[in-house]
């Protein structure tokens, strides 16, 4: 077919026009040195580093301040983003600057990374990144100090008499276990103000301590605001309750030498306010076989004034959202933390960038949702009943919190505690050592795994 001249002239243009465009594109695409590499920075590199941080014994899989390493998991990256999965932080987004270390990324950086990976992930000029603003990590750091703690040198550091042996058969296992204090090395009672969980291995999927807070994946050191401190007594009676998970399998066995350091406050230091928590578990209810959305609702009556310092929801692999909401004196209510799409795997300790006031009269409504459908790809069996209880293939409905009286303390550290504090650390600590049941790593007792459930 003959084209005429104002045919071939029209096809040229286009021709052209279409080259120039892609052209354009593929010069205004986002490179990863230019563009992609400071919004890893700002919002990933703080997990996604090389030999980065262990956070509740979850390593991040990748580097993403390496180029090479992020244009081989470009296609994830954008999954992630689009799902929402990363960055982890359950929180929702009308939360946004209360809590610490918030991981919200915004819209336009999402925006640009899809871009980038869908341009083809680009390399760019390695010379361009001295021009991002040498953005940093968000969190304390993004390389390990050389004492191997994210709280610097421990004053006290404790953990396991021996290696706790994880054998094969194990898939699911929550063991109570001591953490002795070595003999001299804690004579006097001392004012906590950091405490870190530092894993043995990623087969630790989190760990409940009786001081030292809840080690999970995506939570980092405990760290008290400055005034604010929990008593750890003489002869402490530390006690971690392991949640090992993993593979089932013949050479699937490992050994967990788990630990724990302490950061005390220093003579000369004032204590304020001295910290409480409470689980706040809600028990007696049954989840159907297929609910898709089984709701169950708690309430707890404040009885003075206090500051709340931080919130942890905590479900299980059935969990779905949940909801923290405060009913004022005078029947105001307020949202005070809306996790929608709580995630078993991801569990934070939501800390208050201020500690929040909340008047003594006031009810806290706490209210949980489970999926036990099908729907739920985490699910262990849509066909069962399920109830409260400590297996990953039961559940838990529970609201922990942390606060503290309003009025000031003013405790001296280095002058004599008050009495009052001290007994009450010394009765928990008692009444730690009559309920627990520790399991004995000496022992290597494993008949339970092949008992039948009762």
């Amino acid at each position: 077919m003959k084209l005429s001249s104002k045919q071939f002239t029209t096809a040229l243009l286009s021709l052209m026009a279409a080259f120039v465009f892609s052209t354009v594109n593929a010069t205004d695409a986002p490179t990863f040195y230019a563009d992609a590499l400071p919004v890893f920075q700002k919002n990933c590199v703080a997990c996604h580093q090389q030999d980065g941080p262990s956070v509740g014994g979850i390593f991040a899989p990748m580097p993403l301040d390496n180029f090479e390493q992020a244009k081989i998991w470009a296609p994830m990256i954008k999954n992630a983003l689009i799902t929402n999965y990363m960055p982890p932080w359950g929180a929702h987004e009308r939360h946004r600057g209360q809590f610490k270390g918030e991981r919200y990324m915004d819209q336009n950086e999402k925006d640009l990374l899809i871009a980038w990976v869908d341009a083809g992930a680009p390399e760019g000029e390695e010379a361009e990144a001295t021009s991002s603003g040498g953005l940093v990590a968000n969190g304390a750091g993004t390389t390990l100090p050389e004492s191997g703690w994210w709280i610097g040198d421990p004053d006290l550091v404790v953990g396991f008499d021996q290696e706790v042996y994880v054998p094969d058969e194990v898939m699911d296992w929550q063991p109570t276990i001591q953490m002795p204090v070595a003999e001299g090395a804690h004579e006097n009672p001392k004012w906590i103000a950091k405490a870190e969980l530092a894993p043995g291995g990623p087969w630790v999927h989190h760990i409940v301590s009786s001081h030292m807070g809840v080690g999970v994946p995506g939570r980092g050191p405990f760290t008290y605001p400055e005034g604010w401190g929990v008593l750890l007594p003489e002869d402490p009676f530390i006690t971690v309750n392991m949640h090992y998970h993993k593979n089932p399998g013949e050479g699937t066995a490992v050994n967990d030498l788990t630990k724990a350091g302490f950061k005390f406050y220093e003579d000369g230091d004032v204590i304020d306010h001295v910290v409480e928590t409470n689980l706040l578990p809600h028990r007696g209810w049954t989840i159907p076989a297929g609910d898709p959305s089984f709701e169950v609702n708690n309430t707890y009556a404040i009885d003075e004034d206090i500051f709340l310092l931080s919130m942890g929801p905590h479900m299980h692999y059935r969990g779905k959202a949940m909801r923290y909401e405060l009913e004022y004196p005078d029947g105001e209510r307020e949202v005070l933390l809306w996790v929608p799409d709580y995630d078993f795997n991801w569990q934070f300790l939501y800390e208050y960038e201020t500690p929040k006031f909340i008047p003594s009269g006031s009810t806290m409504h706490m209210s949980w949702w489970f999926d036990n459908s099908e729907g739920n790809r985490f699910n262990p069996d849509p066909t069962q009943d399920v109830v409260y209880g400590p297996e990953t293939t039961d559940e838990m409905a529970n609201a922990r919190i942390y606060y503290a009286p309003t009025t000031p303390r003013g405790i001296v550290v280095g002058e004599p505690i008050p009495v009052d504090v001290l007994e009450t650390a010394r009765e928990e600590d008692m009444v730690r050592r009559e309920r627990s049941n520790l399991f004995d790593p000496a022992s290597n007792d494993f008949s339970w795994l092949t008992e039948d459930s009762p």
